[in-house]
Formats: structure tokens, C-alpha cells, sequence
């Protein structure tokens, strides 16, 4: 295959590409960047918010324009898009995967901005239909944040491309790192109007939402472009592998709209609860999507590429058997952190300004509900991903659909059970405790699936560690309480005491995980070797 400079056009094989370990921790690594940012821009939105009306109906706003973003961005397009992508690159037929990646681009852009434009105008009926619970004042400055919001899920679905194109050719890092300038973005923007008196702030913070999202696509695009020679799009209907991805991105599509239903649900409920809920649920979540993201997210994207590009079954468990380890490895300890530890962490990051001490426990109860779903939320991306591999769409979406309708109806009875029996803010938690519920349901069925389709056996040759790192994650859970327990007696309240408090906590907690999972395993689980 030419080079771009014999050619004129971009030459799409890839490079040496690097294992699935090394991918993943490229991902993981740009995820915690973005992450670290993204808790930066947390901790200015706490002090300047707090839990109140107006971060709910940010929240709300922020939900709704992304459920339609979600339906065809990273897991429709991941799904349908890159196995499709990939094996063009396989062949090497760089003509075709062009082709199709501008016959996307294509539709992505004509779909999206007939939606956002429908959307936008429509944003009352929509705010009046997903949180029925505010009231009128707060419903018409959420419908004015929906309108700024709706334009971003179009931007963000063109990212979504980009992502796609990048990790297909093993790049990793780039798209997973960009969310860093959408945070800074809103960082600069609370700030600048907070000290100018820019008012309201809440829309200030929404326009440099907005403003975060062409920036973050933008800096993708010139690498999206050297390795495709073009950002042409076009409507390309006669051509196979664009129509074979539009067939594939359907059921994906349901399957994401059926997660988001329950994202809609979320809202709906919290609306129905005082003020202040969907708070709590937005500032929780943000934490729990850490370890999501790092070791969950992460694992699934990185194994997806190499797991398309696989056409024995055998190969496909052994990658399916190595990201479950990896993901247990980081995940099984991080649900003990977050149930044991999490007050200390959500003092350390909110606790300012209008976050109060009083809210500290809030989210901690609803950041526990997310706890309790952690491994499974982490675990179904990654079955998911292999069955996605296997350019098989509709089966995950059967699973999910009974998993998220289950989950809601758990859900919506435990808030409205604590909400009956005065648990307040708190009652919160148990929107999230059915999402944890119908997540374990959800892996259930995927794992069962899977095996029917030859996919089994994949548990065997990792049993052994399963249970190492569980006992070692309940240990170190055991010597981290202990550790604060004594610690609180000697060391003084407040931010000092409190980061020395986990800070001495996670050393122990982490050097007695080490210790039971054993020290050479450790250090391959983290290198990714098999």
C-alpha cells in the first residue's frame, strides 16, 4: 500500500499496533486525565452549585440531549461502525474503509441535525415529559439549558466518528484524552463568570458545556484526517459495508435506548423527590464513573478492535477470559473503597462552598447503590464488546432490555419506599440500587449467551485468581476500616485530616490487596500479558 506522499491520499494500515494491554492502559491513561480534569471542574461546580435546584435542573438538562447522544455515539458506533472499519483495514482495502467511513460521517451528520433541530424547539415538551416533579420556574430555566445543551449531542456524535476511526487504526489515546479541554472549558468558564458576575452562572456553565464540545472534536479532527486523507462526507446508499453498519447500528441503537429510558427514568423519579436529588445522583455518579471508565471502559474499547479481527472462538475466549481479569483486578477493590471509604473522598472533592457537610452522607448513600453495581456495569461492556465481535447486535439488546426494565422497577419502589419513610435526599439511592440490580441481570444473561454460542469456558483458567482478588479486596477492605477507625481518634477533622485518613487508608488497604493476589501476578495483570 502507498504512502500518502506516492499517493496523494492517507495510507489506512496501521502501524505496529500494540497488544491489548498496552491499549488498554493508552485508553485508560487518556481517561484519567480527562478524569482528573473532570474532577477539577467538579469541585468548582459543587462550591458554586451545591445540591439545589439549580444544579438539578443542569443535570436534567445535561440527561436529556445525551440520551440521544448515547443512542448513536461511542456504544451504537463502537458496535456497528468498528468491527466493520476494522476488517477493511484487515484486508488492507484502504479505498473501501474510506469509503465508509465518509458514507457515516454522512448520515451521522443529515440524522443528527434534523433531531437537534426538532429537539431544541421542542425543549419544554421534553422537560414537561422527563421531569414531570419541577416546578414551573424550574422547568422553564431547565428547557432554557436544554436548548443550549441539544446542539452538543450533535458535536459529540461526530466525535463518536472520530473515536471510532482512531481506535480502529490503534490509536488510543488521543480520543480518550480530549474530554480534557471540554473540562477545562467549563472550568474557565465558571471562573471567568463568577469573577466578571456573568448571571445567570448556571447558563454560563451550560454555554461552556456547549463551547467544550466543538473544541474537544476539533483537536481529533486533524488526526482523523492524516489517517483518512479526507473529512469529506457523503450519502453514499449503494455502497455494502455503509448499509451493513446502518443494519447493525439499529439494534445497538435500541439497545442504548434502552439504557437510556432508564437514564430518563433517573430523572423522572428524581424529579418526583425533593430538591436537591438529581444532585446527588449527578455528583455521585461522577466519582463511580471513575473506575468505570479507567478499568471497565477502557478494557472493553481496547479488546473490541482485537477481538474483531478474531474468527476463532477459542481466541476470542482467551481475550474474553484476560479482560475479565483485568477488570476484576482494579474493580473488586474499588467497590470496597467506594462503600468503605467514599464519605472521605466526596468531603475531599465537594466539601465547599455550597457543597455542606450535610450533603457529605447524601451522596455517599447513593455513591454506595452505585457501588453495589460496579463489577457487573464494568463486566457486561466487556460481553457486550464480544458479542458485538462477533457482529451479532440484537442478542445484548434482548439481555439489556430485561435487565433495564427489572432495574426500573426495582428502582422506582426503593425510592419511593425510603422517600415514604423520610429518608429525604437519601431516598435517592434507590433510583440507582435498580440500575446496580438490573445491571448484575443484565451480565447474567450476556454470560449465559455467550456460552451458548461457544463463548464458554472462559471462567476456568481464571478461577483461581477471581477468588484471590475477591478475598484480597475483602481483606484490604478489613485493614482499611480498621486503619480509619483509629485514625479518626488521632487525626484532626476536616480537609488535612481527612486526605491523611485515605491517604494511609488506601496504602494499607492497597499493600494488603498486593500481598494476598501476589506480587509477579500483579505486576502482568498490569503490563496486560496473558
Amino acid at each position: 500500500m502507498g504512502r500518502a506522499g506516492a499517493t496523494g491520499r492517507a495510507d489506512l494500515t496501521d502501524a505496529k499496533a500494540p497488544g491489548q494491554g498496552r491499549s488498554a492502559a493508552l485508553v485508560g491513561a487518556g481517561i484519567l486525565a480527562s478524569r482528573i480534569s473532570g474532577f477539577l471542574r467538579d469541585v468548582i461546580i459543587a462550591a458554586a452549585f451545591g445540591l439545589g435546584g439549580a444544579m438539578d435542573a443542569y443535570g436534567a438538562a445535561l440527561k436529556i440531549p445525551n440520551a440521544f447522544r448515547n443512542l448513536l455515539s461511542e456504544g451504537a458506533l463502537s458496535a456497528s461502525f468498528v468491527p466493520v472499519f476494522s476488517s477493511q483495514l484487515e484486508r488492507g482495502d484502504a479505498a473501501s474503509a474510506r469509503r465508509l467511513a465518509e458514507g457515516v460521517l454522512g448520515r451521522l451528520l443529515a440524522l443528527t441535525a434534523l433531531v437537534v433541530a426538532a429537539a431544541t424547539a421542542a425543549a419544554p415538551w421534553l422537560v414537561a415529559l422527563f421531569a414531570p416533579g419541577f416546578d414551573a420556574e424550574l422547568s422553564a430555566d431547565t428547557a432554557r439549558l436544554v436548548r443550549i445543551l441539544f446542539p452538543m449531542s450533535g458535536v459529540m456524535i461526530v466525535g463518536a466518528w472520530c473515536l471510532g476511526i482512531l481506535t480502529s487504526h490503534r490509536r488510543f489515546f488521543l480520543p480518550f484524552v480530549a474530554p480534557v479541554v471540554w473540562n477545562l472549558s467549563q472550568i474557565v468558564g465558571l471562573l471567568l463568570g463568577a469573577r466578571l458576575g456573568w448571571a445567570p452562572l448556571i447558563e454560563v456553565l451550560a454555554w461552556s458545556t456547549l463551547i467544550g464540545s466543538v473544541l474537544q472534536v476539533g483537536v481529533q479532527l486533524p488526526a482523523v484526517r492524516r489517517l483518512l486523507g479526507t473529512l469529506r462526507p457523503r450519502i453514499d446508499r449503494g455502497f455494502e459495508p455503509t448499509s451493513r453498519v446502518a443494519r447493525n447500528a439499529v439494534p445497538v441503537a435500541a439497545g442504548q435506548g434502552i439504557f437510556q429510558i432508564s437514564s430518563l427514568t433517573d430523572v423522572f423519579l428524581a424529579s418526583l423527590l425533593i430538591e436537591g436529588a438529581l444532585s446527588g445522583i449527578y455528583y455521585a455518579q461522577r466519582i463511580a464513573l471513575l473506575p468505570l471508565a479507567l478499568f471497565g471502559a477502557s478494557i472493553a474499547v481496547a479488546a473490541l478492535p482485537a477481538m474483531s479481527r478474531e474468527r476463532d472462538v477459542e481466541a476470542l475466549r482467551s481475550h474474553l477470559a484476560t479482560g475479565v481479569r483485568r477488570v476484576a483486578w482494579f474493580i473488586f477493590p474499588s467497590v470496597v473503597v467506594l462503600l468503605l471509604l467514599g464519605d472521605l473522598a466526596i468531603s475531599l472533592i465537594y466539601q465547599r462552598g455550597d457543597f455542606a457537610a450535610e450533603h457529605v452522607p447524601v451522596v455517599h448513600w447513593i455513591l454506595g447503590a452505585y457501588a453495589l453495581g460496579l463489577v457487573a456495569t464494568s463486566l457486561t461492556k466487556l460481553f457486550a464488546s464480544a458479542f458485538h465481535a462477533l457482529q451479532d447486535t440484537r442478542t445484548p439488546v434482548k439481555y439489556a432490555a430485561t435487565g433495564v426494565v427489572l432495574g426500573i422497577a426495582v428502582g422506582a419502589t426503593a425510592a419511593l419506599w425510603l422517600d415514604a419513610r423520610g429518608f429525604g435526599l437519601r431516598a435517592a439511592a434507590g433510583i440507582v440500587f435498580g440500575g446496580s440490580v438490573g445491571a448484575w441481570i443484565n451480565l447474567a444473561l450476556l454470560t449465559r449467551g455467550l456460552g451458548r454460542r461457544g463463548g464458554g469456558g472462559w471462567l476456568a483458567p481464571i478461577r483461581g485468581s477471581l477468588v484471590r482478588m475477591g478475598l484480597g479486596a475483602l481483606l484490604a477492605g478489613g485493614a482499611a476500616w480498621l486503619l480509619r477507625v483509629w485514625l479518626e481518634a488521632a487525626l484532626p477533622d476536616g480537609f488535612l485530616g481527612h486526605a491523611l485518613m485515605l491517604a494511609i487508608a488506601l496504602a494499607a488497604g492497597g499493600l494488603c490487596y498486593v500481598s494476598v493476589a501476589g506480587l509477579p501476578r500483579t505486576l502482568r495483570t498490569v503490563r496486560g500479558d496473558a
